[in-house]
């Protein structure tokens, strides 16, 4: 992973976010850390991490940690915990968590004194100037959405690449402008079919947590029966059974995948989105992710 971050810093890649799912992936704290000491410019962040099972004292001295050791180069992505809890059978965070996690994560790293359970007071006793975290949250629905604009520097949208589905997020955010990033499954492939085949998983994990009431028709049909089917286990699978149930003609709105052609069209139309800060892409490709970043870089970035 630290090695795939010092390639992607040197093609321009501006972050790394890396999924905090205890079961499925390796430790985020120690791999951020790994990333950290291996790139000079690049931010990295947790993608995401969870109220559940992440007290916000021993998340706070984390990324605390990783501030110093990067000169500010950290940055905390927080959500409501699907994979990372649903594999221990726990259910997601509620919003209310969510909030409370990152009132008290933001007072420790500011240096503040935190109230814990039972009225219990501390602070990160180590830390002797404010700490300048960024929190971003990430949304698939419209109240943790609007959630995001209210307390936090960024609101990672987790539903979809349309401009309509983007449009209708910023609806949710109520006036407020965090900074907005779009986390977009992307899979580069000699043929669109090839390339819907690799992002299929990603974009099934959009649909698990979107709403029914945004489709309509045989789309609705196929969104509830991927919800029924969803196996949380194969979440960060490259081909879980679940994921052959996402229709051809959804991926488009949820992914940017194709040809080179198309994933240039699509990744600048995604950029030039008046509202768009930042694209988090994940790679669905199959081969060595080095060979992926520099395909990526050849026949996108270089023509972008």
């Amino acid at each position: 992973m630290a090695e795939h971050a010092a390639l992607a810093e040197r093609i321009g890649f501006d972050s790394v976010w890396v999924i905090d799912s205890q079961l499925l992936c390796r430790d985020v704290f120690v791999t951020l850390t790994a990333i950290l000491s291996r790139t000079t410019t690049l931010r990295a962040a947790t993608g995401v991490t969870q109220p559940m099972t992440r007290h916000p004292s021993v998340v706070a001295g984390a990324m605390a940690s990783l501030q110093e050791l990067s000169g500010g180069r950290a940055i905390l992505g927080v959500g409501t915990g699907f994979s990372s809890l649903g594999t221990i059978g726990k259910p997601q965070a509620r919003i209310a968590n969510v909030e409370a996690f990152v009132g008290t994560t933001r007072a420790l790293l500011a240096g503040q004194d935190a109230t814990f359970d039972a009225g219990v007071q501390g602070r990160l006793s180590w830390v002797n100037a404010p700490t300048n975290v960024p929190i971003v949250i990430a949304a698939s629905g419209p109240r943790i959405t609007g959630l995001a604009g209210r307390i936090a520097d960024g609101v990672i949208v987790h539903q979809g690449v349309a401009s309509a589905a983007i449009d209708r997020a910023m609806g949710w955010l109520d006036g407020a402008k965090p900074e907005v990033s779009c986390w977009a499954p992307y899979s580069l492939a000699a043929t669109r079919a090839e390339a819907y085949d690799h992002v299929r998983p990603r974009v099934a994990s959009a649909l698990a947590t979107a709403r029914l009431d945004w489709f309509d028709g045989a789309d609705r049909d196929a969104v509830a029966r991927l919800k029924a089917a969803y196996d949380i286990a194969g979440h960060a699978s490259s081909a879980p059974d679940h994921a052959a149930l996402v229709p051809d003609r959804l991926i488009p709105d949820y992914a940017l995948a194709g040809d080179p052609a198309e994933v240039r069209d699509n990744l600048a139309r995604l950029l030039d989105h008046p509202a768009i800060d930042r694209v988090i892409l994940t790679p669905q490709v199959t081969g060595p992710v080095p060979d992926i970043l520099r395909d990526f870089e050849k026949h996108v970035l270089a023509r972008l």
